[in-house]
C-alpha cells in the first residue's frame, strides 16, 4: 500500500509540471478554518431540536420568502456568528496564485476564506455573506449592516428587505459564475478536490468539463468514489497542502 509521503511526492510532482490548476475548496476545508457543515447528521438533528425545522427547509428560497423573520433569526444565530479565519490551506493555495500556476480557486463556502487569505482569482458558487442587496432597488449594504440590524435589515432608502448575496436552497447557480468554473476546469492542467468527495453536486457539475488525469483529492474522510481521483490522500487538508506546496 502507498503510503501518504510517497502520494505527496507525487502531487508535488504534477504540480511542478502543471501551470493551470484549479483547486475546488470543499466544506471540510472551510471547517477546519471554523465553518459548520449545516447539514450533516449531528448539526440537523441540533437544528431541527431548536428550531422545529430541518436545515434543509430554512435555508431554502421558499423559506426565506414566506418566512424571512424566523430565516434572520437562524441565518444570524447560526451564521452569521461563526469566526472563520483562513488557515494553511488558503495560504498554500495563494502561494500557488503567486507562482502563477493557479487558474482559480473554486469554492462552495460563503465566508470568503480565499479572500481573506489574499487568493485574487475566486469563483464563488454560492456567494458570500459580506455581499447583501436590497430586494427593490438593488442598494448594497455591508456585513455588519445585516449583523447589526434587530430582525429583518431593511434598506435605508426604500424600506424594502436587504437579502444576503448567497445562494439558497432552490436557487441555481448563476450563468456567468457556472460558466466561469467551467471554462477554468475546462483549461486546467490540474485539479484538486479539497475537503469533500467526488459525490459532491458542485464537484460533479464541474468535473464535467475537467478533461486531463492530474486529479487529486485530499479530504479528511474516506469515500467509495475516492477512486475517481489519480491520488487520494485522506488527511486534514491544512495538514497535507502546505507539506506539498513547501
Amino acid at each position: 500500500m502507498e503510503t501518504t509521503e510517497s502520494k505527496i511526492e507525487r502531487v508535488k510532482k504534477m504540480l511542478y509540471e502543471s501551470q493551470q490548476v484549479v483547486c475546488f475548496i470543499g466544506i471540510g476545508a472551510a471547517m477546519e478554518c471554523g465553518a459548520i457543515n449545516l447539514f450533516n447528521q449531528d448539526e440537523a438533528y441540533r437544528i431541527e431540536e431548536k428550531y422545529h425545522y430541518s436545515p434543509e427547509e430554512i435555508y431554502s428560497t421558499g423559506f426565506y420568502s414566506a418566512r424571512t423573520d424566523f430565516f434572520y433569526r437562524f441565518y444570524h444565530d447560526e451564521i452569521l456568528s461563526l469566526e472563520t479565519t483562513p488557515n494553511e490551506t488558503f495560504h498554500a493555495i495563494r502561494q500557488i496564485e503567486e507562482w502563477g500556476k493557479l487558474r482559480a480557486c473554486v469554492t462552495s463556502n460563503i465566508y470568503n476564506l480565499p479572500q481573506k487569505a489574499g487568493i485574487y482569482h475566486v469563483i464563488e458558487l454560492r456567494g458570500n455573506i459580506y455581499n447583501n442587496y436590497c430586494t427593490k432597488c438593488g442598494m448594497t449594504y455591508s456585513l455588519d449592516y445585516v449583523r447589526n440590524a434587530k430582525g429583518i435589515p431593511r434598506c435605508t432608502r426604500c424600506g424594502a428587505n436587504v437579502r444576503p448575496a448567497i445562494r439558497l436552497n432552490g436557487e441555481m447557480v448563476r450563468n456567468d459564475v457556472m460558466t466561469a468554473a467551467a471554462n477554468a476546469c475546462q483549461q486546467a492542467d490540474m485539479l484538486m478536490i479539497l475537503g469533500t468527495n467526488f459525490c459532491d453536486s458542485s464537484v460533479m457539475e464541474i468535473l464535467k468539463y475537467f478533461q486531463t488525469k492530474r486529479l487529486v483529492l485530499i479530504s479528511k474522510n474516506e469515500h467509495y468514489s475516492d477512486k475517481q481521483a489519480t491520488v487520494a490522500i485522506h488527511d486534514e487538508v491544512r495538514k497535507v497542502l502546505p507539506r506539498i506546496v513547501w
